[in-house]
């Protein structure tokens, strides 16, 4: 899991997934996705974008029936930044994943999940994509 030193709410974080993965009982879904969502901090679009992806992988390969709720964090925040394709929605996670000088550098479980899993995820990622840019979307009117 991953093994960040900072931010607080990171290293916090990360000892909530080694809890999670020797204990998965421990934690109802709905404490669990509190938590990544409060890991989350303010900043600007593209890079939230980027530290979500860190932060949510794990998640993602601890709870794979989270996902949809999941891959919305970043979704929402890839939306807000002006992308009106989900068809790149994919390419921009990997990117993260393969980024030399990251904003937030995935742990190793985070970037297999990311190169390996999130890539065969495009009807799931098109689907939340739609979704959400359809509320944001109802949210200017």
């Amino acid at each position: 899991m991953p093994t960040w030193t900072s931010p607080p709410q990171l290293v916090s974080l990360a000892a909530l997934y080694a809890q999670a993965q020797a204990r998965p009982e421990a934690f109802l879904d709905a404490a669990f996705l509190d938590a990544v969502k409060q890991a989350h901090w303010p900043t600007n679009c593209w890079n939230y974008v980027e530290a979500s992806f860190a932060i949510i992988a794990p998640a993602c390969l601890l709870r794979p029936h989270l996902t949809a709720d999941l891959i919305a964090l970043p979704i929402d925040a890839m939306i807000a930044g002006g992308l009106d394709d989900a068809g790149q929605v994919i390419a921009i996670g990997l990117a993260c994943a393969t980024r030399s000088e990251p904003y937030v550098a995935p742990s190793e479980e985070g970037r297999r999940w990311l190169t390996q899993v999130w890539p065969g995820l495009g009807a799931l990622v098109e689907t939340v994509f739609q979704a959400r840019l359809q509320e944001a979307l109802a949210d200017d009117d």
